[in-house]
């Protein structure tokens, strides 16, 4: 792929309708676990260059939580899960059956959870994407920072600038109305997988021979 503006309509939709699937699944497996309604919506699936997604993303220097982790497989990418740390107390609360505000303090137990919430939540929208896309995802476990956005961004695209141009970013919030929860799924593909991704649209919408 030698430009982002290269990719049609068509693709786009397909795009979205991807980060829909994902983040349903995603939401769902929340739920579970924390025995309440949560909501999704995609706002935003954008091909943008790489040294550019700080400039899209919301980069201020409010303090974030990062779940972040690598696939590997058919599809080499970077997923970043974010939750505002507003919404960190309340979330854990949430995730360890307690009343909401019952935290004063994001302790080790809660730590732990949050990273357990990471890997159901990318579990999830891998098993989603790998179900429709026809191919193999593999997630590493996951890691969890807490900094600014900014800061999180930075760290990974030092990475993924090594052999990558362009980035996918499927933009996911994650809401539950009365505790207010926020959060973002971002999906960076690395290298030629964007090629990759969009043969498999390709294939999963009958465009080309699945053989």
């Amino acid at each position: 792929m030698n430009d982002p503006s290269e990719i049609n309509a068509f693709y786009k939709d397909a795009f979205q309708e991807l980060g829909n699937i994902g983040a349903g699944n995603a939401a769902t497996a929340l739920s579970q676990m924390v025995g309440r309604t949560i909501s999704t919506s995609v706002p935003k699936v954008m091909i943008i260059p790489i040294e550019k997604v700080p400039e899209v993303v919301d980069s201020n220097e409010n303090i974030v939580a990062g779940i972040y982790l690598k696939v590997y497989g058919d599809l080499p990418a970077k997923i970043l899960v974010t939750f505002e740390h507003a919404d960190l107390l309340a979330l854990t609360d949430l995730l360890m059956g307690q009343p909401v505000g019952a935290a004063s303090l994001l302790n080790e137990m809660r730590i732990s959870a949050l990273k357990e919430l990471g890997t159901i939540l990318t579990g999830s929208f891998l098993n989603a994407l790998a179900k429709f896309l026809d191919l193999q995802l593999i997630p590493t476990v996951p890691a969890l920072a807490i900094d600014t956005m900014l800061a999180i961004l930075n760290t990974l695209l030092v990475e993924l600038s090594q052999d990558a141009r362009y980035a996918l970013l499927i933009q996911t919030e994650i809401f539950e109305t009365e505790t207010r929860l926020t959060g973002n799924i971002f999906l960076i593909p690395e290298a030629d997988a964007l090629d990759t991704m969009v043969k498999a649209i390709q294939k999963a919408a009958g465009v080309i021979d699945a053989g």
